[in-house]
């Protein structure tokens, strides 16, 4: 039987090293990673059909395992049997973090690059209202977060908040459970990816099938936020993503070298105060509980305040 490619996705979520795993499990010589780190296939490519998707994997020839990193997949319902349908074998990896930080972490790259302009406390009460409208769930919900995706490209429009979607960690790995065996999910933490890498690697590389051997060569990868330092270009370039490839496209390379890409800095850390910190464990507190019961783990560190 022929092996179907891909065969292993990493989910997300977002804000939660995806951008890391994607960086690291390329280097494992038994694995092909898609070239476009993100191809988003299932969430907003699906009707342009297999056949599209697997051109992604056109050159993957003797690798054992090929797979892509999405980080919406892990909360967007509608994903999920898609990605069965396709290949009901596949084998999934989700990284989480405490969900107070992710969700943060989400919102201060929004705020940063100008497709956020409301505080964090008062973006999740807006998250909050938008859940009682849109839910993802079912083709209905495909269609609204493709509509949203669409719009998001062209206009000068923030788009779905999902600060708290991505960090419904229980509800989420609930919906994959439903379709995929528990053996074909593995579960590994920020916290562990970055205290012992290697061990955590050798995790997944045993879950994946390959060689659990190996050890990665470079462990430099990072995912760091560029920030504008002309402010209001923010709003232009942040909002307007098609704009911007645009702008960058049409630049002369010594121009752009010179003048665009000093226009930006690494973003800086924004700093949670304890007061959003608890209005937002309020939000994910019976998630965080409905986690340990998922994955019988005890997360006490994560209701510290």
């Amino acid at each position: 039987m022929q092996r179907i490619i891909p065969n292993f996705l990493v989910g997300g979520p977002p804000k939660c090293a995806s951008t890391s795993l994607n960086f690291y499990l390329k280097q494992h010589p038994e694995i092909f990673m898609s070239p476009v780190k993100q191809t988003k296939f299932f969430s907003l490519d699906y009707d342009k059909g297999t056949d599209f998707y697997l051109q992604t994997y056109f050159s993957c020839v003797n690798e054992k395992m090929a797979g892509e990193a999405t980080p919406t997949y892990f909360l967007l319902p509608f994903v999920v049997e898609r990605i069965r349908k396709f290949n009901p074998e596949m084998k999934i990896i989700f990284c989480l973090r405490n969900p107070v930080e992710r969700a943060f972490s989400g919102w201060s790259m929004r705020m940063n690059n100008g497709t956020e302009g409301l505080p964090f406390r008062e973006a999740l009460k807006e998250n909050i209202k938008q859940r009682k409208i849109h839910s993802f769930i079912g083709e209905e919900g495909a269609k609204e977060w493709h509509a949203d995706q669409k719009r998001n490209n062209v206009q000068d429009d923030a788009g779905f908040r999902t600060y708290i979607e991505g960090s419904m960690y229980a509800y989420n790995l609930k919906n994959y459970y439903a379709q995929f065996d528990p053996s074909q999910i593995k579960v590994i933490f920020l916290d562990s990816l970055k205290k012992n890498l290697h061990e955590t690697m050798k995790e997944i590389f045993t879950f994946l099938g390959v060689d659990n051997t190996y050890q990665i060569l470079n462990t430099e990868q990072k995912n760091t936020y560029k920030k504008s330092k002309i402010k209001f270009l923010e709003p232009v370039l942040g909002k307007n993503k098609k704009f911007s490839k645009i702008l960058s496209n049409v630049m002369p390379k010594s121009f752009k070298e010179k003048i665009l890409d000093k226009m930006y800095v690494e973003g800086s850390k924004d700093k949670i105060t304890r007061e959003d910190r608890k209005f937002a464990f309020e939000v994910f507190k019976n998630e965080i509980t409905e986690l340990e019961k998922l994955l019988m783990i005890d997360l006490s560190h994560w209701k510290l305040q």
